[in-house]
């Protein structure tokens, strides 16, 4: 697949909106994702000169810093279903203290625009846990969820 102008100006205007939604200036992008402020300004200004492709290495490192995939900044494809089947295997494999401790946890001013929660994705995740981990209620997993969501923990580059 070639990647367009207009890609491209999509793409730019996607990373900023990411970046605006976690409030990071473009500086402390920089300094979470490892990508120089320099390049972060030049993608962010399309409009402002003929930019190139996103190098694969920044567009991952961007991708990570903001909690996206690089298919969204990129393309702006629906990659929900890849991020909600990895938040479900990562709610699979947490232990009692774990969940506890989640729960426990203060929600953060951390924009979850990508999370899609249904009923059916609480139930399974409800279901699990009480075959595998902890008995509890539903809105006890629901609550651990979102609280989980605000306080993940980010992959290291």
């Amino acid at each position: 697949m070639r990647v367009t102008k207009k890609d491209l100006h999509d793409f730019s205007i996607r990373l900023k909106k990411a970046r605006e939604d976690f409030n990071y200036t473009q500086k402390q992008l920089a300094e979470i994702s490892g990508v120089s402020i320099k390049t972060i300004k030049r993608l962010e200004n399309f409009e402002k000169k003929d930019n190139p492709s996103p190098l694969a290495l920044n567009l991952l490192f961007l991708s990570q810093a903001l909690d996206v995939t690089p298919e969204y900044l990129l393309l702006g494809e629906d990659n929900m279903n890849i991020y909600m089947k990895k938040l479900n295997s990562e709610l699979k494999a947490l232990t009692i203290g774990d969940i506890r401790y989640y729960h426990q946890q203060n929600l953060t001013d951390k924009v979850l625009s990508h999370l899609k929660l249904t009923d059916a994705f609480i139930n399974e995740i409800w279901q699990y846990w009480n075959e595998h981990t902890i008995v509890c209620r539903r809105p006890y997993v629901q609550d651990v969820i979102i609280r989980y969501c605000h306080n993940r923990p980010r992959e290291k580059a």
